[in-house]
């Protein structure tokens, strides 16, 4: 028996996984908002609303359930932990829903935050699964659509962390053109969520700014004692997804050729960044330098200044012939007797 809930637990872990990562599209349910951020006083009480949108061709009922949830690694995927305490402990919600093809419905959710309530952060989801619960109490295995809710207990909340390394991604440093993807890792010492805000500003070899990035784009959050990576891309003109190089030799130079010019960058860059985190505006910095050189696009412009440099000189030798042959004329016309 313990081995079947041991195994109902994985399943059960595997498919909320992938539908927090994934999206908030199981079964055709539609969740609004996906995401809370809120905070409260240990004792108070604080009142939401879910919006649920069946998008099926049938009628369906949606059981709800909570989960805790804490960081897993540095990708800010959740680890998902069963509520015997905590935030997945302090909710309320309609244990089930049923829902017509279309309807749309509105629920609440009533959170009681306890007196004695750790400061700090607390992190769960709500689910809205297919299946009821079994009777052990277990959330039965079926697609499950989540709601994130970070709750910050205010008190005596210790902030803390920084940035712990920033670069282009994989140490490179020489490009032939764009895209140049950078990362960094944050920790986050306290005992509450942070969220990194800021940007990365590229600056060219004269120390001009070719571009700002954001410098959390995916608006992530790091969880207490976890360090968290984060990408930013440099890209102005990007493939399409579906881009495949030609095999003929020609055509993909012509195409390096013309992305590269979108796509123009020469030179040696610096990337700084500059992030500012908690409710005491600390902040945090780190840099890197990169070179970049479009070699298929500068053999094109090379060969084109060749052919204008050569052509204009064979211009300006003919025009300069053109001109003594015409003054040679002049002062033949003026010496000759009709001329007087």
């Amino acid at each position: 028996m313990k081995e079947i809930i041991k195994m109902n637990k994985i399943f059960k872990y595997i498919f909320i996984l992938v539908i927090v990562l994934f999206g908030n599209q199981a079964s055709a349910l539609t969740l609004s908002p996906i995401r809370f951020e809120l905070s409260g006083d240990p004792g108070s009480t604080i009142n939401e609303q879910i919006t649920l949108t069946n998008e099926t061709q049938g009628a369906v009922t949606y059981y709800s359930s909570f989960t805790n949830f804490e960081a897993q690694g540095e990708t800010g995927n959740p680890n998902f932990v069963d509520p015997v305490d905590g935030l997945g402990t302090w909710m309320k919600i309609d244990e089930s829903i049923t829902l017509e093809p279309g309807d749309t419905k509105t629920i609440p959710l009533t959170i009681n935050i306890p007196a004695n309530a750790e400061p700090g952060g607390h992190f769960a989801v709500v689910f809205f699964g297919t299946l009821p619960k079994a009777e052990n109490g277990q959330v039965g295995i079926g697609a499950n659509t989540g709601v994130l809710v970070l709750l910050s207990v205010n008190g005596d909340v210790k902030e803390g962390g920084g940035l712990a390394g920033f670069k282009v991604k994989n140490d490179q440093f020489w490009f032939n053109t764009l895209p140049v993807s950078f990362e960094y890792r944050f920790r986050n010492d306290g005992n509450d969520r942070i969220k990194p805000d800021g940007d990365i500003r590229i600056l060219n070899s004269f120390f001009i700014k070719s571009k700002t990035l954001d410098g959390n784009p995916v608006d992530g959050n790091i969880l207490p004692n976890s360090t968290r990576k984060f990408d930013a891309t440099w890209v102005n003109h990007p493939r399409s997804a579906d881009y495949v190089p030609n095999p003929s030799f020609f055509t993909r130079y012509t195409d390096d050729v013309v992305y590269q010019w979108k796509n123009f960058a020469f030179g040696f860059y610096t990337a700084k960044i500059n992030l500012s985190y908690g409710t005491k505006g600390m902040t945090a910095s780190g840099s890197d330098t990169f070179f970049v050189f479009p070699w298929q696009l500068l053999i094109v412009i090379f060969i084109v200044l060749v052919i204008v440099i050569w052509g204009g000189r064979k211009m300006i030798q003919s025009y300069n012939r053109y001109v003594i042959e015409k003054a040679k004329e002049m002062m033949e016309h003026e010496r000759s007797p009709d001329a007087k």
